[in-house]
């Protein structure tokens, strides 16, 4: 017998033994299964007359280098930078001296391992990184049968922060940034910049692009009836969407129009030019697009916020909630939830975990074309004045499934403002 349990205070381990010329060779394992597949792999190598692996005697430093140097170049450059710092901040010089043997053979290991993190204050989330990171190391170990098992999957993870739930913003919120932003003053003379700035926010909550899509737009993406996406912008540099696939989403006529205006203030740029470029005419940074969120975006915010009445979940919201508007609206349009996965480019299990909140508000209410609930917004948008709009906002926050005709005091106004879409913040 080759497979020689025993028992340790974590539980029962699992060695494999076998014997090269004088010398005996061992393995330790976790799982009675993955002794036995390992025991069968070394009858079966030394029937073939091949080496077997030397188990785990590289350091975890070692480890993590060669799956950075073999899998790095396979991950969003956004993802690869994130994992190296938490890899610096709480591994490197810390716990990689240790061999992927010792990690496998002796769980305290990764219990070290977080209680250095706690006690340096380190938050669940980060923690929760470093075991992702090691986990990839390990499974690439398993697989270069360096270690015959993923001691991580063993571990105890941090709790993680709730999923934030989405609130898509409805088409009046939607309409009154956009007007927001096309009147705010700009160095620009020709008025492209607040434009731009619309169109951005508009693109994604009428076309469900996620931000870093719009900033990969050419002009030659955009055609007649439908939006081609196909790229993303990360860190500066393009790559492929967050799914890694194309999809086509349908060209709503009012964004349509938005997007003649902002290529005219424009001279109308060449197809191959990007619809954002930074001023450079490149793809935006990470910094430059965080600047926009917190002079553009939150100023416009804040000042929705402070309508009368006041309404400071809007403080809360950022720009990835615009996506949800983009759902919303083609829900209550009447299409599928599979259609509309396919559209914002998530998958069928996305759909119905992440928006089973917005499907659900919408069960039973008619069905209103998208087109039509932004026009309704828009009108309304571009005729009312601020308090008026600021009390229909409220209305339809406090009462988000009212959506036919009716209301009390508020006229046809208030009648079509109740036709939007806009579930409790």
């Amino acid at each position: 017998m080759s497979v020689h349990p025993y028992k340790t205070a974590d539980g029962t381990r699992y060695q494999v033994r076998w014997r090269e010329g004088k010398r005996v060779r061992t393995q330790t394992l976790l799982d009675k299964k993955e002794a036995n597949d390992f025991d069968v792999e070394v009858k079966s190598r030394k029937l073939r007359g091949e080496v077997m692996p030397r188990p785990g005697r590289e350091t975890l430093a070692v480890a993590y280098d060669e799956w950075k140097a073999l899998y790095g170049p396979l991950l969003a450059k956004n993802t690869l930078d994130t994992y190296e710092a938490v890899w610096t901040a709480h591994v490197k010089d810390r716990h990689d001296h240790h061999t992927l043997a010792e990690w496998v053979a002796e769980p305290q290991l990764f219990e070290t391992l977080t209680a250095d993190m706690r006690e340096r204050g380190v938050g669940n989330a980060s923690q929760r990184k470093v075991l992702v990171v090691m986990s990839a190391v390990f499974k690439a170990a398993v697989r270069w049968k360096k270690v015959g098992v993923n001691p991580v999957l063993a571990v105890p993870k941090p709790a993680g922060t709730r999923k934030r739930i989405p609130h898509p913003l409805a088409p009046m919120v939607v309409e009154r940034i956009r007007l927001q932003l096309r009147r705010r003053t700009t160095k620009d003379e020709s008025g492209a910049r607040g434009i731009a700035d619309a169109c951005l926010v508009v693109l994604m909550a009428y076309a469900g692009l996620r931000p870093s899509e719009a900033l990969a737009l050419t002009w030659a993406d955009i055609g007649t009836r439908t939006l081609a996406i196909d790229k993303a912008v990360s860190v500066g540099e393009e790559g492929p969407t967050k799914t890694r696939g194309a999809r086509s989403v349908t060209l709503v006529e009012q964004l349509a129009i938005d997007l003649a205006d902002l290529r005219a203030a424009r001279n109308k740029p060449s197809d191959d030019q990007l619809v954002f470029p930074a001023q450079d005419g490149e793809h935006w940074s990470k910094s430059q697009y965080n600047n926009w969120r917190n002079r553009v975006w939150k100023s416009a915010m804040k000042t929705l916020a402070d309508g009368d009445p006041p309404q400071p979940q809007f403080c809360k919201t950022v720009p990835y909630d615009c996506r949800g508007s983009f759902i919303s609206l083609q829900l209550r349009a009447g299409a599928s939830p599979l259609e509309v996965a396919r559209w914002a480019g998530h998958s069928p299990q996305v759909m119905f975990a992440h928006y089973a909140n917005v499907i659900d508000e919408l069960v039973g209410e008619p069905v209103l074309p998208v087109a039509e609930q932004i026009a309704r917004a828009r009108d309304a948008v571009m005729e009312l004045e601020r308090k008026e709009l600021d009390e229909m906002m409220a209305d339809l926050i406090e009462h988000p499934t009212i959506a036919s005709a009716g209301g009390d005091g508020g006229g046809g106004r208030r009648r079509a403002a109740h036709a939007f879409y806009a579930p409790e913040m």
